[in-house]
């Protein structure tokens, strides 16, 4: 595709300079990696400005940069000007790359938690249901049996339709994908093509990224509301919003999509999909899925009510995109669980259970605690910290629900990036109840983990809370090393030689 051809998807507002029929190579915002024949866009971030490294990446080889700003150059190259940048990067990944989302059928799901477990759960279905399987989020980038790391949560819209159309390539039949509010809010998933949106739920989270819930709510939203909007859509891909019922959004969501909405619950009976009798045990959970005036016995190893919820979205989702629900149950029954996500470590001797949850928002952490209640035999040991760097309102209020919920709890470090983890303990500090004894502070935290599993006798669960899947950990000098709450917590069993 040459210059000419591509500038055809965009508004512009002026170009400046002869535009070259010379074929393209690849778009990119980042400079370290502009070589011959690149179009270079320049994005605007909180720390950076594209705009100042054009000359860069002409220099390199770029044979046209997009700007929203006056570039200054020697003229060598075309300066295409646009209006938003960000836009212009999402609409010209989009046709680059061919508009790979769509070849294939495409979940996006948003909310504050269960956002993982939710396509974890889509994905496993697909997959059980003899299709290919794409998935894209916190954990990672999945390709049917092949995995990819990654930064984000959502990549940038370039590295999105990257991985889209290399998903269209390896013949997936369905991807399901995790949609952040900073992604919604960027703009990185302009252009793609999603048959299917889940709203999990909205509860604090992000205020470093939105000011108020009230925009946050709004940043949610964007995912439905630029859903649906041409009922023309290729390969007759009719569009369907997976709404939660429970939850605050339901009623501006379901408004603000043109789309069919399924409503998912687990107290409204008229929901389209409802969840009954739930009945728990320690190491799974069942209920009744009611579909109409049908009622479908369901068997899940993820145990608590939030996890309903999230079992519920998944397989409304999959059932919104065609396919039999009596074989999607059937399928989903052969489900394992999600790495970090109330992840079993170990069944040790003397019955200490520990579990490793990614649970890092107030609400993730009480309906944590709240479900390790209900399994518990003995004493609940937590053991979390609060991040440097992000909203520390919340850092009180973890503390609070930590030390009223558990029987014991021991706080820690998590990625202090470069905070002052003392300030961070003073303000965790201020939130537990004065008159309250059951916890401690021990800033290392192997030690910590170490510490809650010496503590455990047995019927007792140590549930390690924050980082969930997590294996690298920023200090507060700015250094990056490997963690896993999974191996401390296997250590320190093996050194009590309770495994």
């Amino acid at each position: 595709m040459n210059l000419e051809n591509l500038l055809n998807h965009l508004t512009i507002k002026k170009i400046t300079g002869e535009l070259s029929d010379q074929p393209i190579q690849k778009i990119t915002q980042d400079t370290r990696e502009v070589e011959a024949g690149d179009i270079f866009i320049c994005i605007e971030g909180s720390n950076f400005d594209g705009h100042q490294y054009a000359a860069t990446a002409i220099e390199k080889g770029a044979i046209a940069v997009i700007a929203r700003k006056t570039v200054e150059t020697n003229g060598s190259v075309p300066i295409i000007y646009v209006n938003n940048t960000d836009k212009a990067m999402a609409i010209l990944a989009n046709a680059f790359y061919d508009f790979p989302s769509n070849q294939f059928q495409l979940v996006g799901v948003t909310g504050t938690n269960g956002k993982t477990t939710i396509s974890f759960i889509i994905e496993a279905i697909v997959k059980g249901l003899n299709k290919g399987t794409g998935l894209i989020g916190t954990v990672g980038i999945q390709i049917n049996d092949d995995f990819y790391p990654t930064k984000n949560t959502t990549p940038d819209s370039i590295t999105l339709q990257r991985v889209l159309k290399q998903m269209r390539e390896e013949a997936v039949d369905i991807c399901a994908m995790e949609v952040s509010s900073q992604a919604l809010v960027k703009g990185r998933v302009w252009g793609v093509n999603f048959d299917v949106a889940v709203m999990t739920n909205l509860t604090h989270e992000h205020m470093e990224l939105h000011n108020t819930m009230a925009e946050y709510r709004e940043a949610k939203k964007l995912l439905f509301s630029q859903l649906g909007n041409s009922y023309s859509q290729p390969f007759n891909r009719p569009k369907v919003a997976v709404l939660n019922k429970d939850d605050e959004t339901f009623e501006g969501y379901a408004l603000a999509t043109a789309a069919e909405v399924i409503s998912y619950s687990v107290k409204d009976k008229a929901a389209d999909f409802f969840a009954d009798r739930i009945r728990y045990d320690e190491d799974s959970t069942q209920f009744d899925l009611v579909v109409g005036d049908k009622t479908y016995p369901v068997k899940s190893v993820l145990v608590g009510e939030y996890n309903v919820a999230n079992v519920l979205a998944a397989i409304a989702a999959v059932y919104a995109l065609g396919y039999d629900l009596e074989a999607i149950i059937t399928v989903y029954e052969s489900f394992k669980g999600v790495v970090g996500r109330m992840e079993l470590v170990s069944t040790a001797k003397e019955d200490v259970k520990v579990y490793v949850d990614y649970a890092h928002s107030p609400d993730a952490m009480e309906k944590v605690l709240e479900t390790v209640k209900m399994i518990s035999k003995g004493k609940i040991i937590s053991v979390f910290g609060c991040p440097g760097k992000r909203e520390a309102d919340k850092r009180p209020i973890m503390a609070k629900i930590g030390v009223e919920q558990s029987d014991y709890a021991i706080m820690t470090t998590d990625e202090t990036k470069q905070d002052d983890q003392s300030q961070i303990w003073e303000m965790m500090r201020a939130g537990i109840p004065e008159g309250m004894t059951n916890y401690s502070y021990i800033e290392n935290r192997t030690e910590a983990i170490y510490k809650a599993v010496e503590m455990a006798e047995s019927g007792d669960i140590v549930l390690l809370l924050g980082r969930g899947h997590d294996t690298i950990y920023y200090d507060e000098k700015g250094r990056i090393y490997h963690f896993s709450d999974q191996e401390a917590a296997r250590n320190a069993l093996e050194r009590r030689k309770l495994i």
